[in-house]
């Protein structure tokens, strides 16, 4: 079994619900803590990944080590991750905070669902709180390296958290079939610059601007010359299109997103369009089916009397 020293095995927990297929292949169910460190937080998320067999240690390592530097990470928009094992049966598994709410990517298919397009209030907070979360993120010396509508969560009061940190590596990991003579197919993962490099961290942030496009102008082909982003943005008001054009475009050394944080800030203090949090919760309260409480919160509500009695530890499952 090859797990980090100090990561000996994933936390106990009890099952809940499954939650279905991840944009990766990976298997998600919700489960409930049952260790005094992490019970009374609320419900967990673990996701199964299947590796590609017969990885050699050297391959892995990456993948371990960037989830180890996730381990640390506190901040409000950063979902936690609780765990990680890689057992000797190539199977990866995760386990991390459960955020209610519905991914930005379902919020935007919502959104453009009914003929419309998120306010600009919506795409201004919605990049104020994911670059404050990369800010705190690289200050530790970790970027996220897969920043995507999917991987940001948004919550029924307007919170918007950031999730997946430290699987990066595991996507030219996974197992992939292409035929029975040679069923896996692995991509080594190549590494041009360090951990939390300031080029990495500028592409942090220029995926982040890419998302935000997407949201600000309804489409979801992002042009990568300036030409091409003038025209996605020909409908954004001056001042949010000009912080998005320098989020693509621009070359900044250092501080990719504070820059992006404060710039985004700015913009909602001028323009006409925002008009602050409430303004947010209550577009986000329109959506369809992103109501107070989803199906699965409704669940969690209804299971959050389990506690580690005999009973619930006899659901627990290996770990």
């Amino acid at each position: 079994m090859s797990v980090l020293p100090f990561a000996t095995r994933l936390p106990a927990f009890a099952p809940l619900h499954p939650l279905g297929r991840g944009p990766l292949g990976e298997w998600v169910s919700l489960v409930w803590p049952l260790e005094q460190d992490v019970a009374g937080a609320g419900p967990l998320v673990v996701k199964t990944f299947l590796l590609a067999s017969g990885l050699a240690p050297e391959t892995r390592r990456p993948l371990e080590e960037a989830l180890a530097l996730a381990l640390p990470l506190r901040h409000p928009g950063i979902a936690r991750l609780h765990g990680f094992q890689v057992d000797a049966r190539d199977t990866l598994t995760v386990v991390s905070d459960y955020i209610p709410g519905c991914s930005l990517a379902t919020a935007r298919r919502r959104v453009l669902g009914r003929g419309g397009r998120p306010s600009e209030a919506f795409v201004c907070h919605v990049g104020v709180e994911v670059a404050g979360a990369l800010r705190a993120a690289h200050g530790a010396r970790v970027v996220h390296g897969d920043l995507h509508a999917h991987r940001i969560r948004v919550g029924p009061r307007g919170e918007v958290t950031l999730t997946d940190f430290g699987l990066r590596s595991a996507r030219p990991l996974l197992r992939r079939f292409t035929s029975p003579s040679r069923p896996d197919v692995v991509e080594l993962p190549v590494r041009e610059d360090g951990v939390g490099s300031p080029v990495e961290a500028r592409e942090d942030s220029r995926a982040l601007g890419r998302v935000l496009l997407e949201l600000a102008s309804g489409s979801v082909v992002v042009p990568g010359d300036a030409a091409g982003v003038d025209a996605a943005l020909g409908g954004v008001s001056p001042a949010l299109r000009e912080v998005l054009r320098q989020a693509l475009l621009g070359e900044r050394e250092a501080d990719s997103a504070a820059w992006l944080q404060a710039a985004l800030r700015d913009c909602m203090a001028r323009g006409a369009a925002c008009h602050g949090r409430e303004a947010v919760v209550r577009e986000l309260a329109a959506l369809p089916g992103a109501g107070p409480l989803s199906p699965v919160d409704v669940y969690v509500g209804a299971a959050s009397v389990m506690t580690a009695s005999a009973s619930a530890r006899g659901r627990t499952l290996p770990s």
